[in-house]
């Protein structure tokens, strides 16, 4: 039987197209155009079942002419990613990322904006392992990975639209029978000056919070979202980062990135019911921990994503001021504790440079200032 819908598995739920035939009536060639891309990703058309999983999302796409299909093709790839994200924001951590996974079903998220060369990489790699995404890795709270095998974008010369195809047109493998989980999230750093061997470079945490957090997708609708990336890569592995000029470089890397390096440790630091605000003799102001969504604390810096999802990585002296704050101090404790910690600094006293750094945070948007009383 015919049908005029096209069914998408992406991110663990079922995106279902329908078609608006009100200015264009069905073509059984045009139609193909639009399938075909698809057919990895169909329900079924992978090792894991679709069958037990519901729609999430449903697109009403107006149906081509002749003229149109090409672009219509490729922009109904972009807008199925965007409904596929949107159906899952709040409960998937969805990275901006190619995926590929090995026999055993470990994934590997390759992250970068769009530019960056995710798609060359995952056309190089699926056709030594599994292709999972080019675009959207979905990562459940355990490390299941949710795939979307869309279709891939290539550009022809000349052509006003990318060509989409579907991963098994580009000769890339399906995926493994066993479970996916997560095994290793790497940075890519494609750079087409580079003229060593590749390079694989592992990060501080804090550190890749600052390069990961824009490529998260609605990161701060997940709960505890800096908490829910370092409990990850605590799972799989510190963060590595690898520096190439060519995709095919990367593939002999694949077994060293898969191995597991332990990460560093890490702590919340969030404001409690403790940070009341300090105040110094020196400053008319009382200095409050501002309302934050998430901290981090991790290899002598802290991220911390203000109200206004906006990632801060505080170093030297920064991390300690933020963690004495939440936790309630008074001035003269942490005074105490930075000289114990750096000592005096050496062209102004302790306090000056205390309030310095306050009123530094202040600005920042990480404090607030609350004016003393006038007597």
């Amino acid at each position: 039987m015919q049908t005029n819908d096209i069914v998408v598995d992406a991110l663990g739920g079922l995106v279902r197209i329908r078609f608006d035939f009100t200015e264009h009536a069905f073509d059984e060639h045009r139609f193909e155009k639009l399938q075909v891309p698809w057919s990895d990703a169909e329900p079924g058309a992978g090792a894991a079942s679709s069958s037990a999983k519901a729609v999430v999302a449903e697109l009403l796409w107006a149906f081509p002419d002749d003229e149109g299909v090409t672009g219509s093709v490729a922009e109904l790839s972009t807008h199925t990613t965007l409904a596929a994200i949107e159906a899952q924001r709040g409960r998937l951590l969805m990275l901006h990322a190619a995926g590929i996974a090995d026999g055993t079903g470990k994934v590997l998220a390759f992250i970068g904006p769009s530019g960056r060369g995710k798609t060359t990489l995952a056309r190089c790699l699926g056709n030594a392992y599994g292709y999972v995404t080019d675009e959207t890795v979905g990562i459940e709270a355990d490390g299941t990975i949710r795939p979307y095998r869309k279709p891939l974008s290539v550009i022809h010369p000349g052509e006003a639209h990318k060509q989409q195809l579907a991963p098994s047109a580009l000769g890339l493998r399906g995926l493994p029978e066993a479970p996916l989980q997560l095994a290793g999230l790497v940075l890519v750093s494609r750079d087409d000056a580079y003229s060593r061997e590749p390079e694989i470079a592992a990060l501080g945490l804090c550190e890749a919070f600052a390069v990961i957090v824009p490529e998260v997708s609605y990161l701060a609708d997940l709960d505890r979202p800096l908490q829910t990336i370092a409990t990850h890569v605590d799972r799989c592995g510190a963060i590595r980062q690898v520096t190439y000029r060519e995709a095919v470089e990367v593939l002999p890397l694949i077994p060293e990135l898969l191995a597991r390096v332990e990460p560093e440790t890490w702590e919340a630091v969030v404001p409690t019911g403790k940070a009341t605000g300090v105040r110094s003799p020196l400053s008319s102001d009382s200095f409050v921990p501002a309302p934050v969504i998430d901290a981090v604390e991790s290899g002598g810096q802290t991220a911390i994503l203000d109200g206004n999802r906006v990632l801060h990585v505080l170093d030297g002296v920064g991390p300690t001021v933020w963690r004495w704050l939440c936790e309630g101090h008074d001035f003269d404790a942490l005074a105490h504790e930075v000289e114990v910690q750096f000592g005096a600094p050496p062209e102004q006293t302790l306090e000056e440079a205390l309030v310095g750094i306050l009123g530094a945070l202040a600005d920042a948007g990480l404090l607030i200032r609350v004016p003393l009383p006038q007597p």
